[in-house]
């Protein structure tokens, strides 16, 4: 039912407050090397309570490893792993059974599933959904080290905050910062700002941008699975993401057409473009240029401050304060998901051209 991919296929199972969450790839070759040490590191990115502007929510995330794999490499069989859920308290959403959170998907999840609907933190639509996408981004992340493919992602705006300076192509570099802003001044300005935001109960938004380096020209498959189509996918599989562009994205739309335009020249017996507008993309294949897209990630719909909702029970007005554990800042812990996902994506689209 939760499927994503084409030559590789991820699927993804469990709920945020159900006792275990998984997925399994199917598609990834016979005879490579796990690096589970490489895929925890990005889980335990991922991961909440790891600092005071994440969820206190207490899990390990320890991946455990069910199928797919003999002495440590992959059987050809579909890789298969889960995650036991440890810390959840369920009586933190009764008042929200027939109260649902404005911004949250408890509404629409009451339209489709109705009395038998899994609610309790969020059920499947919960941001706890994202271990499985890490897991398996991470997988891909490390197959397409041999192919010198680099991931770069890094919070580029949020609170009226924004980056100053250029992020080195280094896909661990953003992680020695305490917002994932990679700008040591702004950084800690946006640090602030979060903690001041936790104190009135409320939460932030943010802009997140990424930059796929060295991915090889002619991979994507037009016409209904561009580079863009199967990018937005994914992302779009990432709870509280709402929106994405690529290149100069909306910017284009204030341009002229002699502004816009990525003129073409020869370096090193290679063509390459002076700008970069298009994002590395044309007609849904990429041309050698780093491949850049923004995401923009709402405010978490978890607040503390009273809220104004309907009871569906009753179909009266009525009231909800959220109690519990939440995060004022997902995006935070959306960096590393939209990094590994990007590389699950590039990792498929390479697989669907035979580029491997």
């Amino acid at each position: 039912m939760f499927s994503l991919g084409n030559e590789i296929k991820l699927t993804v199972f469990g709920s945020s407050h159900g006792p275990y969450i998984g997925g399994t790839v199917d598609g990834i070759p016979a005879g490579i090397n796990i690096d589970l040490e490489f895929i925890q590191r990005w889980l335990d990115r991922r991961k909440p309570g790891q600092s005071l502007i994440t969820t206190q929510r207490n899990e390990d995330d320890t991946i455990e490893i069910i199928g797919g794999c003999r002495n440590g490499f992959t059987d050809g069989s579909p890789f298969t792993f889960i995650f036991k859920n440890k810390d959840y308290i369920d009586r933190h959403y009764d008042e929200l059974r027939d109260n649902p959170r404005p911004g949250h998907a408890d509404l629409t999840m009451f339209y489709k599933y109705g009395e038998y609907r899994n609610y309790e933190g969020g059920g499947f639509f919960s941001g706890r959904m994202t271990m499985p996408l890490v897991a398996a981004g991470a997988l891909a992340m490390h197959i397409l080290k041999k192919y010198n493919i680099k991931i770069v992602t890094y919070i580029k705006s949020a609170g009226g905050i924004s980056m100053a300076s250029k992020v080195p192509v280094d896909e661990n570099y953003v992680y020695g910062f305490k917002t994932r802003m990679p700008d040591r001044e702004n950084d800690e300005l946006l640090y602030q700002k979060i903690l001041r935001i936790i104190k009135e109960g409320d939460s932030l938004g943010s802009i997140i941008s990424t930059e796929v380096y060295n991915v090889p020209s002619g991979v994507g498959e037009p016409f209904f699975n561009s580079v863009e189509s199967e990018i937005s996918k994914a992302m779009f599989s990432i709870p509280g993401l709402k929106a994405i562009e690529f290149g100069s994205g909306f910017m284009l739309g204030g341009m002229r057409g002699s502004e816009a335009k990525d003129e073409f020249y020869i370096e090193n017996g290679k063509i390459i473009t002076r700008t970069n507008n298009s994002g590395g993309i044309l007609g849904g294949i990429t041309n050698g240029m780093p491949v850049t897209f923004n995401i923009a990630m709402k405010p978490t719909s978890s607040i503390r401050l009273p809220q104004k909702t309907v009871n569906i029970k009753s179909m009266e007005p009525s009231e909800v304060k959220v109690t519990g554990r939440h995060d004022p800042f997902i995006s935070f812990r959306a960096v590393p998901v939209i990094q590994t996902m990007t590389a699950f994506v590039i990792l498929d689209l390479m697989m669907s051209r035979k580029t491997l």
